[in-house]
């Protein structure tokens, strides 16, 4: 790899107020935020990092050295409305294509790595639009260099969209997810999920509620509700007999991708399977795709159900999985963004769902 290939972007500047950056502030994912000042405006949590650590050019080399790659180029992916470049990916450009290399967090095991990539060869294998990794020069499907673990997957086409787009696209995006979840229904990967990822349980509903304190402006009363109904209704008597496989575990608007606009626009890919772990299906819908409003989720479910039909005990349980994933929504943006902003929407949204529990059950339940 040529020196020319390895030199810093263009000039980079903040993408709020178009600052010129000497260092980059990144959020606890590792995303783009942009001058520390704006950051601070916006309530946002995160961390500085010094230019040479947000491109780190001689480490992405050595990355680089352990792939076949002809005439490779990398450098950080371009500042988009919906998207954000982040710490830990760089694009890179080899032989007219393009590729994502990741280095992962330290902390993230090597078995789990194993875990997500054996997903990721079960989805190629049935062809859907999900990263496939690179082998390196001996066969493997990650590397080690610079004391860090890497991989490098071909970049799929697409961008990310906003809220509103999110929002009207759910009863296609369904559809994929119910082509992911079929593929996975029997599959059994290689390696082990990242434990802290895993299901969530009535114990763990409990540590997170009492670690909020006051941070969280939400009724006592709404709260110790949520609660009992999860532990007696969810937990105690729907969740343990609803069936269990493979799920992505973080599918969300950020990680999927699509292809066209407005009526015309489709799923061209779905990303970072890191939080993948075995649970129920409604996992995946109260993390990212349902929603509190009746009508939109019954599109998506009837959606979903066209490609994989959803039991009456899955229906039955759909709004309580609504309520723990909102729950899991605000833990997240409080404890590990700690957006206070972010907060309060979903504890307003929280205090809806709840209200309207029994109407969500309705749009979803099996007619006739």
């Amino acid at each position: 790899m040529s020196n020319e290939l390895m030199t810093f972007n263009s000039i980079l500047r903040c993408p709020s107020c178009d600052r010129t950056l000497e260092e980059v502030f990144v959020n606890p994912a590792g995303e783009m935020i942009g001058c520390d000042a704006c950051a601070e405006g916006l309530g946002l949590a995160g961390e500085n990092v010094s230019l040479e650590e947000w491109y780190a050019p001689e480490l992405v080399a050595e990355a680089l050295r352990q792939y076949a790659l002809l005439d490779a180029r990398a450098g950080k992916p371009e500042v988009t409305v919906s998207q954000r470049p982040r710490l830990h990916y760089w694009e890179v450009i080899a032989g007219g294509q393009r590729y994502f290399l990741k280095r992962f967090q330290d902390w993230y095991p090597t078995e789990a790595i194993r875990y997500i990539h054996s997903i990721l060869r079960c989805l190629a294998e049935e062809r859907l639009p999900a990263p496939r990794y690179v082998l390196n020069t001996v066969g493997v499907s990650f590397t080690e260099a610079a004391d860090s673990r890497w991989a490098l997957y071909h970049a799929l086409d697409g961008a990310s969209v906003d809220e509103r787009d999110w929002m009207w696209g759910r009863p296609k995006v369904a559809e994929t997810l119910a082509l992911v979840h079929r593929a996975l229904e029997t599959f059994s990967p290689e390696g082990e999920a990242f434990a802290p990822w895993d299901a969530w349980t009535e114990e763990t509903v409990d540590r997170v509620v009492e670690s909020w304190s006051t941070q969280v402006n939400l009724h006592p009363d709404l709260l110790g509700y949520i609660q009992k109904r999860l532990a007696t209704r969810y937990f105690g008597e729907l969740y343990p007999a609803l069936p269990k496989q493979v799920v992505h575990g973080d599918f969300i608007l950020a990680n999927v991708l699509w292809r066209g606009t407005g009526a015309n626009a489709s799923v061209s890919g779905v990303l970072d399977f890191e939080r993948a772990h075995r649970d129920t299906v409604l996992f995946d819908f109260a993390w990212g795709l349902g929603d509190r409003r009746p009508p939109l989720l019954r599109a998506t479910v009837a959606a979903y159900t066209r490609v994989r039909p959803l039991s009456a005990l899955e229906r039955e349980a759909l709004p309580e999985a609504l309520l723990l994933g909102a729950l899991m929504a605000i833990d997240m943006q409080l404890m590990y963004f700690q957006n206070i902003r972010e907060v309060a929407r979903l504890g307003q949204d929280l205090h809806l769902m709840a209200r309207d529990l029994e109407a969500l059950r309705k749009a979803v339940a099996l007619k006739g």
